[in-house]
């Protein structure tokens, strides 16, 4: 069980850093440029990023706290990550109307090009999180990968399914 939770702390520590680390570094980034940004437009998007961030980090703290503990995810997991979920796919759509409605003239092609790739993180990370785990760091995720030639559902979305269906003691990632 050990190697089991250094792996989820490890994730939780990943989650949690980029959650804190890459918004300080991009909006640093923006604001020693020195020049006009469209802020309002790129910092919703880099704020979407990093709440779908944020949600990640809890997930792992909670299943690791669970695996420690030998308990079930808390009874409000569930509903709480479905709405997670579908709020994230809305917020997502809002931004990418509110990109299409954007008056072109007053947004330069790094206020387009930040906003795209902010975005494409999001959705990236939706994906990763609720249905499918793009991220395959270690030997056994690429070998299961190389052995079904499939991506692996996400085990967050796989928690949601099971939280939802019948509470019980957790089972490993």
């Amino acid at each position: 069980m050990q190697p089991l939770l250094l792996r989820l702390r490890y994730l939780r520590s990943r989650e949690a850093l980029a959650t804190v680390v890459l918004p300080a570094m991009i909006a640093w980034a923006w604001w020693a440029k020195g020049v006009d940004v469209a802020w309002p437009l790129r910092t919703a998007a880099l704020a979407l990023f990093t709440w779908i961030l944020a949600q990640g980090t809890l997930y792992w703290h909670l299943k690791l706290r669970a695996i420690e503990n030998d308990i079930a995810l808390p009874p409000w997991f569930p509903l709480v990550y479905r709405g997670f979920k579908w709020s994230n796919l809305i917020a997502i759509g809002v931004m990418l109307a509110v990109l299409l409605l954007a008056d072109r003239d007053a947004l330069t092609n790094a206020d387009l090009g930040w906003t795209l790739a902010l975005l494409a993180g999001a959705v990236l990370e939706q994906i990763n999180y609720f249905h499918y785990q793009l991220m395959y760091d270690t030997r056994a995720a690429f070998a299961y990968l190389l052995r079904h030639r499939r991506l692996r559902k996400a085990a967050l979305g796989i928690d949601i399914v099971r939280s939802a269906a019948k509470p019980a003691r957790m089972a490993p990632v």
